[in-house]
C-alpha cells in the first residue's frame, strides 16, 4: 500500500504479496502517506511485524488490560531505533473514565467505540450520549 499511495507507478514483490506495475488514484491527502496500524492480539509476534512494517497497533475488543502489551510495542520500537512513539487505538465498549485515564497515561493515542446496527436516527442518538459522556475526559 506504501508504494501505491506514494508512486506514480508502483510494483511490489514480497513473501506474502506480488503485483505487477499498477496505478492507484486517487492518492491520500495526507502525505508522504496515511499511517499503517495492525489490529491484532497483542503478542510479540504481532509487534515484530508492527515496528519492522506499520505504524501502530490496534488492538482486539476483548483486549482491555493492554498495559504490559503496550510497554512491550514501545521497548521493541525503541530497540529497533523506531523515533517517536508507535500509535497505540484501543477498541472499547463503554466510556469507562478509569479505563480512558489510566490508557491516557501509558500512551495510547486514541479510543475507538462502535456505532451500533440501527437506525440511523438511533445511531445519531446514541452518538450524542456518547458525546456527552465523553466530555471533559481529555
Amino acid at each position: 500500500m506504501g508504494a501505491l499511495w506514494t508512486q506514480d507507478e508502483a510494483a511490489y514483490e514480497g513473501e506474502y504479496v506480488r503485483f505487477a506495475a499498477s496505478w492507484a488514484w486517487p492518492k491520500p491527502v495526507q502525505r508522504p502517506r496515511p499511517p499503517i496500524l495492525v489490529g491484532a492480539g497483542g503478542s510479540e509476534k504481532t509487534f515484530a511485524w508492527i515496528v519492522r512494517s506499520a505504524d501502530g497497533w490496534i488492538t482486539t475488543p476483548i483486549e482491555q488490560q493492554i498495559d504490559s502489551g503496550v510497554q512491550l510495542l514501545q521497548k521493541m520500537w525503541t530497540d529497533a531505533g523506531r523515533t517517536g512513539s508507535p500509535h497505540v487505538s484501543v477498541l472499547a465498549a463503554e466510556p469507562d473514565p478509569d479505563a480512558l485515564r489510566h490508557w491516557r497515561d501509558i500512551g495510547v493515542a486514541e479510543v475507538v467505540f462502535s456505532i451500533p446496527d440501527t437506525t440511523a436516527d438511533e445511531a445519531r442518538a446514541y452518538l450524542t450520549r456518547l458525546a456527552e459522556q465523553l466530555k471533559g475526559q481529555r
